[in-house]
């Protein structure tokens, strides 16, 4: 089947218009990453037909995998006399955005649920258009709070709750625990990868989970066989954990804590609480997957990969999902294995090439981040009408409310010093205590605070979530202070523009000194290092460097290693050049210039360490052993040499042509008929050197041997004879002498 070149173009209805060849093909991007974005774009002439009659709003496109995109933004760009338009589209697997769950169909709370049933639902709300291919098993999960929105929505919070990764295939759409492959594919520097950037991240290590679910109950007080035979030994090793065969803490130690310990620290710890877990064995479950997550640092490589599957279908590229092999020794990666969870793909230019993003995590999607956000604004919207509390959401929150105190494992009193209390039946030390005064949470019976919001201030160990909206905020006292406020964020100074650092509200920094492990800057202009767009100018011309990244100087010193894929140039000094670290390569240096075969063995060389050494070039066996050499010792001479010549061609029946005086020095031997087309002369052949020679000569001399000599002469005596005729009468008889020879 013939590879498609270009995108198709269809209408709102799927129905096809044409081809886009007006379409800068190395314009056409696809961006994929794991449950997140699935987005297509290009640009077009706008004086073209494709623009003007091929590219209809809500209209579709269709990639070279058959996949269909909806048209869904266009932006004209004016560049001189050209006018260009970017095309936006995403997957059509976003329109489920466009149908909205009925009331009828909202889960207010279910138990043990199996995800296909919810799946149904979508599917029934889409017509029958969207179809779900369920390919593991996801179990039953408690559902609560489904369907409020959109089916997009809906489906976002079954691949939440039940773990589940995407892979659309237009209208189907297929859900697995985890998508993509091993097929053994392998990111390999000098093979398919062009550039690459590893970072490595720990921050969010933990070697040791704490784990709360509904009411911040744990499975402490069960028994230790809930956990596997590595989880209880590792448990075990930490004092109090398990008593009397019963679990007395709430946390998992990871596999991986005795290679993080330090004297200091001997555990990272973190912590995961799930108010939808109501029994111990679930909660136990979803600290190990929790943990798993956390207890290896995260790894990221953003890979440009070299596209050889656009030259050679033999090579077929990596998929998204798929796992992968990174193989880059200088830059720490050794065979690293790990995901491909982002792809920009180029389907159709042959020089544009895609870029990967490997990791050993799937990094949270921001839009997905909004989203929730968004859904909570809509919630508390939903509330409120013209400012107002509508009853009927409130008496439902408060209905929700009274029930959920009736299970709750709180209990609240009012003691006689004032307030309230709410202490935990199951812990009577954890206790939270309202009063005038504030608000005081403890953990060892109020005996001390553990976070308290008193006298206008609010005191906690830390502070983890989401601010809201504040006027200012001040961090230190005098000229060393951090300020929030409505201006930005300043450091240094009491005044927001005499600080050293300053943050405004439209993204604008100010600072003395600046240092960045990594900095993606979009547009620049440095005034001392004359950096300006995309492009680099130091010393007025002296180091530029060009949008196209051609970089140009007057002179340069390398202190470490230059890669290229063509280096050009009149005079190039070096001390060494190599086309390899190791076996077969060309190595020049100093000494001179060296061909190695895959074992390391020198088979070809020249010698700079002598004028004779430096005429010849001289070869070697597999075994470094000295095999012959070619070499103009002597002025207007060429020398081959060697203890064991060949001179040959790949066939016996191909010609071998010495032009020239030819001259043998030592015994010849000629294995084959040999044709003389002229004069040979000084040749000295005994009979015996020709073969037949001496047998035909003898024949002759045997011949010769039964003839008479030259000269020989002798009588012949002859009767009377009548001639044949009987009528005559005979005669002529007599002796006759013959004549000479």
């Amino acid at each position: 089947m013939q590879k498609q070149k270009y995108l198709e173009s269809f209408d709102k209805n799927r129905r096809r218009i044409g081809i886009l060849k007006d379409v800068d093909p190395s314009s056409v991007q696809r961006q994929r990453r794991i449950n997140s974005d699935y987005e297509l774009t290009f640009t077009v002439p706008m004086q073209s037909a494709d623009y003007r009659e091929k590219i209809l709003m809500k209209g579709h496109v269709r990639d070279e995998r058959g996949q269909y995109y909806v048209i869904n933004g266009r932006s004209r760009v004016r560049g001189g006399k050209q006018l260009t338009a970017q095309i936006v589209c995403s997957h059509i697997m976003y329109t489920l955005k466009e149908f909205k769950i009925p009331y009828d169909l909202y889960v207010e709370e279910r138990y043990g649920i199996p995800v296909s049933v919810l799946l149904q639902r979508i599917t029934d709300v889409t017509g029958g258009l969207f179809q779900f291919r369920i390919e593991d098993d996801f179990g039953l999960r408690d559902v609560k709070d489904w369907g409020r929105g959109n089916c997009l929505e809906a489906l976002n919070a079954l691949v939440e709750q039940y773990g589940m990764e995407v892979e659309p295939d237009n209208h189907v759409i297929y859900l697995r625990k985890q998508i993509g492959q091993d097929k053994g594919h392998q990111y390999r520097l000098k093979k398919n990868i062009v550039n690459d950037q590893f970072k490595d991240e720990s921050s969010n290590l933990v070697t040791r989970m704490y784990a709360t679910m509904k009411d911040g109950r744990t499975w402490i007080g069960q028994p230790a066989s809930i956990l596997t035979a590595d989880e209880r030994a590792r448990l075990e090793a930490v004092p109090g954990a398990i008593v009397g065969g019963v679990l007395q803490s709430n946390f998992l130690v990871s596999q991986y804590a005795g290679a993080w310990a330090s004297q200091d620290i001997p555990f990272f710890d973190g912590e995961m609480s799930d108010q939808d877990i109501e029994e111990p064995k679930d909660l136990l479950e979803a600290a190990r997957i929790e943990l798993a997550k956390k207890e290896v640092p995260e790894l990221e490589v953003q890979i440009d990969t070299a596209d050889l599957h656009k030259l050679d279908g033999s090579n077929p590229p990596a998929g998204l999902g798929d796992i992968v092999y990174v193989y880059d020794p200088e830059m720490s990666l050794k065979n690293m294995k790990a995901r491909v969870t982002e792809l920009s793909e180029y389907p159709f230019a042959l020089d544009q090439h895609a870029k990967a993003t490997v990791a050993n995590f799937v990094r949270p999607d921001w839009n997905d981040i909004i989203a929730d956000l968004d859904q909570a604004k809509n919630i508390v919207n939903g509330m409120l009408s013209g400012g107002r509390i509508r009853a009927d959401i409130f008496e439902s929150f408060a209905r929700q409310a009274v029930i959920d105190i009736k299970n709750s494992k709180t209990e609240i009193s009012y003691p006689l010093e004032g307030g309230i209390l709410a202490q935990d039946k199951t812990n009577p030390l954890n206790q939270v205590r309202l009063t005038a005064a504030g608000i005081l949470i403890s953990s060892d019976g109020g005996k001390t605070a553990r976070a308290a919001v008193v006298g206008g201030r609010v005191v906690a160990e830390a502070v983890i979530g989401q601010f809201g909206n504040f006027v200012s905020m001040l961090i230190g006292s005098g000229e060393d202070v951090v300020q929030i406020n409505t201006r930005g964020i300043s450091a240094g100074a009491s005044v927001f523009d005499a600080a050293a650092f300053r943050l405004n509200m439209r993204g604008d920094v100010v600072a003395n000194s600046l240092t960045a492990n990594y900095a993606n800057i979009a547009y620049s202009n440095f005034t001392n290092g004359a950096i300006t767009g995309s492009s680099i100018n130091v010393g007025n011309g002296m180091f530029t460097v060009t949008s196209g990244g051609i970089m140009s100087a007057t002179a340069a010193r390398f202190s470490g290693e230059v890669e290229s894929s063509t280096v050009r140039g009149s005079v190039i000094i070096g001390s060494t050049f190599k086309t390899a670290e190791s076996g077969r390569r060309i190595e020049q240096a100093a000494g001179g210039l060296q061909a190695y075969d895959s074992g390391g063995t020198v088979r070809i060389r020249i010698n700079t360490s002598t004028d004779s050494s430096i005429a010849s070039l001289g070869f070697f066996g597999s075994g470094g052993g000295f095999a012959g050499e070619l070499n103009s010792y002597q002025n207007g001479g060429l020398t081959i040499f060697s203890n064991d010549l060949f001179l040959g061609s790949n066939n016996t029946a191909n010609p071998i042509r010495l032009q020239g005086a030819a001259t043998m020095v030592g015994p010849a031997t000629f294995n084959s008929t040999v044709n003389f087309l002229g004069s040979v002369s000084g040749l000295t052949l005994a009979i015996t050197d020709i073969v037949g020679l001496q047998s035909e000569m003898n024949r002759i001399w045997n011949a010769l041997n039964n003839k008479s000599d030259k000269g020989h002469s002798h009588s012949v005596t002859l009767p009377n004879h009548n001639h044949g005729s009987a009528t005559l009468a005979p005669s002529g008889g007599g002796n006759f002498p013959t004549s000479a020879a």
